[in-house]
């Protein structure tokens, strides 16, 4: 893939970030306030446990999906085999995981009161076979991916808008978020017939079978960041540290998002170089990808976490306070959650190094566990971020030390030094505006306006960042086409 291509799908998946700021920031303030925090803890919680089922019965299958079938390039035939197997995998584990997900229900006694919405949840289970979304990234395909997902997302909003209206509207919070797979199910399915025909193959699994579960145990015990935690708190605690903990993570996921859309553009291209043994080229796409986490989440995380007070109560509005103090420990991770991304999945996922992520999964997700077990009852939704926090710093580290052994790259450090210095700034910005302004609104507006604009200045004129030159310049030259 050319230069161009990659800029091109990058910049579509640049808008399909920005629509990932949008949205939520036009029905999360709503849903946050309507619910309030301990119908949304429900909500949440009944979602987790889907979403749990769903990763089981996926597994590692979209993990090696969108590594295999970059690979394949041009080749039908070999497309074909890996689609066919890997979709047969998953519906035979599908199957399996529904019979256990329904006994569940029947007979585990935290799940009675809202079973109705459990059962409701088992078609986003089976359907999520059908989602097939890493063909269409492994494909590169990212301008169909954009299109499809900001029209689903433009109904989901819709849809909240709508139906939900009082704290009693939890259920209906619910069938609008399983909804959104539902439908993007039955549109890949049939948009997927245009590259690849479907037959249901036994003959072409065995040899999916290790990566799969290899990747799908790393994501198991990845869950136990994010998923785990939720079901954690709502056993342990209450469905209003759900609310508080939940409503932290959502933030920071938004935050997250850019460097999601970058390292999403580059995973596919990076395994087609390492298909056409261009290695030149693939370590020079990976030194590309660190230096964009430097340049951009660190002036995120300083932000996020200077004007969290502004940041929570404009998003979740009054009664949410408890999420401030989660919300900053977890944005002190965006950060590491970039270089983990990018060392994890484009350097040692890509040179096929499944057992060493499996390893530092492993040890992080110990971490994890031991966070939540010895603090969540006493400390609840902050114990619930720092089992987050933690463990990612650890599972950085270790993922950092096997990438240097696997391909022998130099970590831009000098470059990681000189963002730290620059956005120290940023600090005493944030703060003069907190200090300044009498409304949050307007303290939260300047703060961040201005803190950006600051840091970009002297990233374009006085650091000469390639990256941030390079974009502003295109950009440039568009306006004045």
């Amino acid at each position: 893939m050319s230069t161009s291509s990659v800029k091109k799908n990058f910049g579509w998946n640049f808008v399909l970030m920005i629509s990932g700021y949008l949205f939520p920031l036009l029905t999360y303030p709503y849903i946050t306030r309507v619910l309030g925090a301990e119908s949304l803890g429900i909500g949440n919680f009944v979602l987790s446990i889907i979403d749990y089922a769903v990763l089981f019965s996926t597994f590692g299958i979209a993990s090696i999906g969108y590594r295999y079938i970059p690979q394949c390039n041009e080749d039908k035939e070999k497309r074909n085999h890996v689609f066919c197997s890997l979709v047969s995998l998953h519906l035979i584990m599908s199957v399996v995981v529904l019979v256990v997900y329904i006994l569940a229900v029947y007979t585990l006694p935290q799940l009675q009161e809202h079973k109705y919405l459990y059962i409701v949840g088992a078609t986003k289970v089976f359907l999520n076979v059908f989602l097939v979304e890493w063909l269409f990234e492994g494909m590169q395909d990212f301008h169909y991916i954009t299109i499809r997902t900001i029209a689903i997302r433009m109904a989901y909003v819709i849809g909240i808008f709508i139906f939900i209206h009082t704290s009693d509207d939890y259920d209906r919070y619910v069938y609008i978020t399983i909804g959104q797979v539902v439908i993007n199910s039955i549109i890949n399915w049939k948009y997927s017939k245009r590259f690849v025909t479907f037959s249901f193959r036994l003959s072409g699994i065995k040899e999916f079978v290790f990566p799969v579960i290899s990747m799908g145990i790393n994501r198991i015990l990845l869950s136990f960041y994010s998923t785990f935690n939720v079901l954690f708190l709502g056993f342990a605690c209450s469905n209003l540290a759900v609310g508080y903990f939940t409503t932290a993570t959502k933030l920071y996921s938004i935050f997250i998002g850019l460097i999601s859309a970058f390292n999403g553009v580059l995973v596919p291209h990076i395994n087609a170089l390492i298909g056409q043994g261009d290695i030149e080229g693939f370590k020079s796409k990976v030194s590309l990808s660190f230096s964009l986490v430097n340049v951009l989440s660190i002036p995120f995380t300083v932000v996020a976490i200077i004007m969290a007070p502004e940041i929570i109560r404009f998003v979740a509005g009054e009664g949410y306070e408890s999420a401030i103090l989660p919300f900053q420990i977890i944005s002190i991770q965006i950060t590491l959650v970039g270089m983990a991304q990018v060392t994890e999945n484009q350097i040692l996922l890509s040179l096929k190094r499944f057992k060493e992520v499996l390893f530092c999964t492993l040890v992080s997700t110990l971490f994890s566990i031991g966070i939540l077990l010895f603090y969540a009852k006493r400390y609840a939704e902050v114990a619930g971020a720092l089992a987050v926090a933690i463990p990612h710093f650890i599972e950085c580290i270790l993922l950092l030390y096997y990438a240097k052994r696997a391909m022998n790259f130099e970590y831009p450090l000098r470059e990681l030094l000189i963002t730290v210095l620059v956005s120290i700034p940023i600090v005493f910005i944030c703060f003069v505006f907190k200090m300044l302004c009498a409304s949050y609104l307007l303290a939260l507006s300047f703060g961040v306006s201005i803190s950006f604009i600051y840091y970009f200045v002297i990233q374009y004129y006085v650091i000469k960042n390639s990256f941030i030159v390079s974009q502003i310049d295109s950009f440039l030259k568009i306006k004045k086409k």
